[in-house]
């Protein structure tokens, strides 16, 4: 499944060479919506449940320590844990929006991840999609992605490496950050 050892989303990357269900934590501020981006998703994949909710309460601590405590945009914010298939040739989901990436060397547009059901659920998506891509062996010489929708002549459906599965919302515990563990 992949070509090195776990390393719970730190330290070294491992490759994700064959379909895979990943896991994401993405926190949405209720509050101050105007100044702050409408998700925020930590760089974090999992790759089981267990490991990802264990993550929940220590992701939430950080969030309140980066914003000096448990402020009512940290405590209001919405936690969702996501989760998606990735890898190669992955089936898309039932929806008709993707992200594509333009590939340099041939000015090819192929279709990356997908079947997403309308513009507003890819953007919440989007963080989980960026920190897959770093695990996925790809030769599309870019980072940058464009919508793309099913049955769009100029893209390329047959190579989709991040397809979404659900998004279910999660409740941390208040743990507090010691500030002398800041880094």
């Amino acid at each position: 499944m992949h070509d090195e050892a776990p390393d719970h989303g730190v330290g070294t990357k491992r490759l994700v060479t064959r379909p895979s269900r990943a896991f994401f934590l993405l926190a949405r501020p209720t509050q101050n919506t105007d100044t702050l981006p409408s998700s925020i998703g930590e760089r974090d994949v999992f790759f089981s449940e267990e490991e990802a909710l264990d993550a929940l309460d220590l992701h939430y601590g950080w969030c309140a320590a980066r914003s000096g405590g448990f402020t009512s945009v940290v405590t209001t914010a919405q936690w969702y844990l996501q989760t998606a298939m990735i890898g190669p040739r992955i089936t898309p989901a039932l929806g008709d929006v993707y992200l594509a990436a333009s590939d340099a060397q041939t000015g090819q547009t192929w279709a990356a991840a997908g079947g997403f059901l309308t513009e507003g659920e890819l953007i919440h998506w989007s963080s989980f999609v960026r920190a897959a891509r770093s695990l996925i062996p790809l030769h599309i010489g870019t980072d940058s992605f464009e919508l793309a929708y099913r049955g769009d002549v100029n893209v390329h459906f047959h190579q989709l490496w991040f397809a979404p599965v659900r998004s279910v919302r999660v409740y941390p515990k208040k743990i507090v950050v010691d500030d002398d563990n800041r880094g």
